[in-house]
């Protein structure tokens, strides 16, 4: 089985075995168009390339036997009918709309929106841009409107059109008991249901890929391709945070604390965001989201000129005598705990000794910090933590992040893989994959003589986080 993941930085591909085992993978890069206004796209034609170019280069993926698929949520997309992009993808981290907009946009919801739809009203949520459509330059109903990077691919492998209950539950069109798009939300967000993808569960077939596709992308035609998830339920289930009552942090270019619990309509909308389960009717996905995790490091790395593998290494030398920088997250504003578009980042503390190693330091333990204050904020379960994704591919990173957290963290054997395995255990019964590969995990312990320093430079990180937002609308 051959997993595609359309991340935000990157088109991912990993090839499983018949045992469930990673025979192979690769990475092509994705580019983000970022605006002066708050815009953030993607040219969806860009993903199609990058499915052909790692489908060709990952040796084996020529005779698959099925495809499935993950991906980024919470985007407009519009497609042509023959899946081809009618106008440039808006991700979910587009700031076009502002407070204002979105506060008069949410007025126009019914009064019972939290409901129906499982959460409050969300900035990001695609029922607002579809009311304000005319920001983003996007056609009218002449196109077909997709919400998840995955389903644009899967559109267009097969010619059929289907979205998983994950990604429809973040729009804020969808009926979240029945899992049914709710038809007076797309009367208010102005779109026929015709033109959406129906809503069936993650291991369900799509359909079977086209000759043309075939044709076009290397991948043999005529097998099926499952429908999948978003990328949030396949971290889930690759975490094996699945089962109720289990937790886990997911560390990429943003990150998420996550749990997995009991559907009860009865408590909808809870405070943390919910998100519908990607197979099951009855449970549930909580989720904290944050903007900026691995990305933290990216900015450092393209500011300061070294690669992040050298500011890694560098960051470790200051490690057995850390110094005081201090580093606040925030660098495109903040989603969860608290949410706050016009919040910006900081370094406090620094020295004139702060170098780049210094500086990488600050930015692993204000990662780390990040993922404290959703833990905190959501009251999800204290227990062993699973922490997947690239954010935590370095051991430094893996232990600051169970030095402050004060607890033991769980390292999958493959933690960058963790979203295809999700997909494949998804699927894995409906494909033929008998799941009997074993992988060797690692648990990475808490240092105790960090903890108390850590805690203590908590506070601050709080109380500089409460501050940075007071100067916030000064610093325009």
């Amino acid at each position: 089985m051959l997993v595609i993941d359309v991340g935000t930085s990157a088109l991912k591909a990993v090839l499983f075995g018949p045992d469930g085992s990673i025979l192979a993978s690769a990475v092509e890069p994705i580019a983000t168009r970022h605006g002066m206004n708050g815009e953030h796209e993607q040219d969806a034609e860009s993903w199609w390339r990058a499915l052909g170019k790692v489908a060709r280069m990952l040796p084996g993926a020529g005779a698959v036997a099925s495809v499935a698929f993950s991906g980024s949520m919470q985007n407009l997309i519009a497609l042509h009918a023959d899946g081809r992009p009618a106008a440039p993808a808006v991700l979910y981290s587009d700031q076009r709309l502002d407070a204002g907009e979105v506060s008069g946009l949410a007025a126009k919801l019914p009064a019972d929106y939290g409901r129906r739809a499982g959460n409050r009203p969300d900035g990001a949520h695609t029922i607002l841009r579809l009311m304000a459509r005319q920001r983003y330059d996007l056609p009218g109903n002449d196109v077909f409107w997709t919400f998840g990077a995955k389903d644009a691919l899967t559109f267009r492998l097969t010619g059929r059109r289907l979205i998983d209950p994950t990604v429809a539950s973040t729009t804020g069109l969808m009926d979240f008991s029945s899992r049914r798009w709710d038809r007076e939300l797309l009367g208010l967000a102005g779109v026929d249901e015709a033109s959406l993808p129906a809503i069936e569960p993650a291991n369900g077939i799509v359909g079977w890929i086209t000759s043309g596709a075939s044709a076009e992308t290397g991948l043999p035609a005529g097998i099926p391709v499952f429908n999948g998830a978003g990328d949030a339920a396949a971290a889930t289930w690759g975490a094996m945070a699945d089962e109720p009552g289990t937790a886990y942090c997911y560390l990429g270019t943003t990150g998420w604390v996550a749990a997995t619990v009991r559907s009860a309509d009865h408590v909808l909308p809870r405070d943390i965001y919910t998100l519908a389960d990607p197979v099951r009717a009855d449970c549930a996905i909580i989720i904290s989201p944050f903007l900026t995790a691995g990305a933290a490091m990216d900015w450092l790395s393209a500011t300061t000129g070294q690669t992040i593998e050298r500011l890694c290494k560098r960051a470790a030398s200051h490690d057995e005598a850390p110094g005081r920088p201090l580093f606040l997250p925030y660098l495109g504003g903040e989603r969860a705990p608290f949410q706050d578009r016009d919040v910006r980042g900081a370094f406090l503390g620094l020295e004139q000794t702060s170098d780049a190693g210094a500086l990488a330091l600050a930015v692993m333990e204000g990662i780390a910090f990040a993922v404290r204050h959703n833990l905190d904020a959501a009251e999800l379960p204290r227990s062993l933590l699973t922490a997947i994704g690239g954010g935590v591919r370095h051991p430094l990173q893996q232990q600051i992040l169970a030095d402050v957290l004060d607890r033991d963290i769980r390292i999958p054997a493959d933690s960058e893989a963790t979203t295809a395995a999700g997909i494949m255990r998804m699927v894995a019964g409906k494909a033929g994959i008998t799941m009997d590969a074993v992988a060797r995990d690692t648990i990475v312990k808490p240092r105790p003589q960090r903890v108390q320093r850590h805690a203590r430079r908590y506070d601050a990180y709080l109380s500089a986080s409460s501050t940075a937002r007071t100067l916030a609308a000064g610093l325009e």
